[in-house]
């Protein structure tokens, strides 16, 4: 009873201070909430701490040198230098590059900033550099941004995914934490005096030498214009070429595949032949062909009573073997090796001279049954065979009186 009791006056008190409890819940929730918020932005201003950081100007060797090759290679048109300097450069990129090399006559690097990356091994990087072009005296200055990282050789790169060129093609993917830094970076107000003064001494050049500020402004727009169409043809053309050469390739694959089918299939059915081949005798001679058809190219012939390997019959030809392949007779001038050959039809023979008669029998004065009676031989009387007549009937005489009598009463 007093357990029921203190139950009881726990539920009240719980239902008198309800909202007591329940805010004490929500700012439990907010608090770790807030934590987690904290901790996770913490984490992230670790990864780009570097980027608030100052400048580095010209603070690391190999950094440098690595700038400075860059330029050199690019400057020459050398792609393939270039590529162990920076990567990946796509085709486009090779291509717009070796363009580009023909009006640059040198590179000239002024300065490397640099600020630490996502990690001790990369940096975000500006250079400022000189850019001479071929009969321009006065060059031209720019700050170019770089993205640097250690390969697994624990040699420094340009990760080319975050050039100048990509970043307006869009030709390989880009990681998005990178790029929250580089836009970090853009914004940094040290970097955004470094634009200010490479764009003022640009400024000031294209306002000093005409030149320069017609090739800039008008000539080499121009002339990129024409390499965007030209590359855009000669890629359309590629790729017309490797799409034949693919479908040949393609179209060559289902054939070979059609006639190893084809083969297969052959295979099988002159296996069944040769199961099922038969032995035959020619009849008479024949033509032998090579189809089953009389238009067929007449390849040789075979003599009656010839023995044959017979595997099939097709259009009214016998399919045989012919000096070990494959040809065709026709089939009225076949017959199985087993069935006897017609033998003629075998007459009585008429018994030669004088024979006696056994049985009364009509002479005739033709080979007709029904020939006119020119004597009758009654049993006793001799007959004379003069010869065979042919059909049933000999010519005899009797009594003095030629005439024919059939051959089967003449014993």
């Amino acid at each position: 009873m007093k357990f029921k009791n203190g139950w009881h006056t726990c539920i009240e008190f719980i239902a008198d201070k309800w909202r007591y409890f329940l805010a004490a819940v929500v700012f439990g929730l907010i608090v770790l909430i807030l934590a987690f918020v904290v901790s996770k932005k913490t984490t992230q201003d670790e990864d780009i701490s570097g980027v608030y950081k100052d400048f580095q100007v010209d603070a690391n060797v190999e950094l440098n040198a690595l700038i400075v090759n860059y330029y050199n290679a690019y400057a020459s048109g050398d792609t393939n230098a270039l590529s162990a300097y920076a990567s990946p450069i796509s085709d486009a990129e090779a291509s717009f590059i070796k363009f580009m090399s023909q009006f640059i006559e040198a590179y000239n690097v002024v300065n490397v900033y640099s600020k630490q990356g996502l990690d001790d091994g990369s940096y975000l990087v500006s250079v400022h550099v000189k850019e001479k072009f071929v009969g321009i005296n006065t060059p031209a200055s720019g700050l170019d941004f770089f993205y640097v990282r250690t390969n697994e050789n624990g040699m420094l790169y340009i990760d080319n995914s975050y050039g100048s060129y990509n970043q307006k093609e869009n030709e390989t993917s880009q990681d998005p934490k990178i790029q929250e830094i580089i836009e970090i970076y853009n914004e940094r107000n040290d970097v955004m005096k470094l634009k200010k003064m490479v764009e003022d001494e640009l400024a000031e050049a294209l306002k000093s030498d005409a030149q320069l500020n017609q090739f800039l402004t008008e000539t080499i727009r121009t002339k990129i214009g024409e390499w965007k169409a030209q590359y855009k043809a000669q890629r359309e053309q590629q790729k017309a070429i490797a799409d034949a050469k693919a479908k040949e390739a393609a179209d060559a694959a289902a054939k070979a595949q059609q006639d190893a089918q084809a083969a297969a299939l052959k295979a099988q059915q002159d296996a069944m032949e040769e199961a099922n081949a038969t032995t035959v005798v020619i009849t008479e001679k024949v033509n032998v062909r090579d189809s089953a058809s009389e238009a067929g190219n007449i390849v040789g012939t075979l003599d009656g009573g010839t023995p044959v390997k017979k595997y099939a019959e097709e259009n009214g030809f016998t399919k045989i073997d012919y000096n070990g392949a494959k040809a065709f007779v026709k089939s009225d001038y076949v017959a199985a090796a087993n069935q006897p050959a017609a033998q003629p039809e075998v007459q009585p023979q008429p018994a030669t001279n004088n024979v006696t008669l056994t049985n009364t029998v009509n002479v005739r004065g033709s080979k007709d049954e029904n020939g006119e009676r020119v004597a009758v031989g009654v049993p006793g009387d001799t007959v004379t065979v003069l010869g065979d007549a042919g059909d049933g009937w000999s010519r005899v005489s009797i009594k003095g009186i030629e005439g024919y009598m059939k051959t089967e009463f003449i014993h």
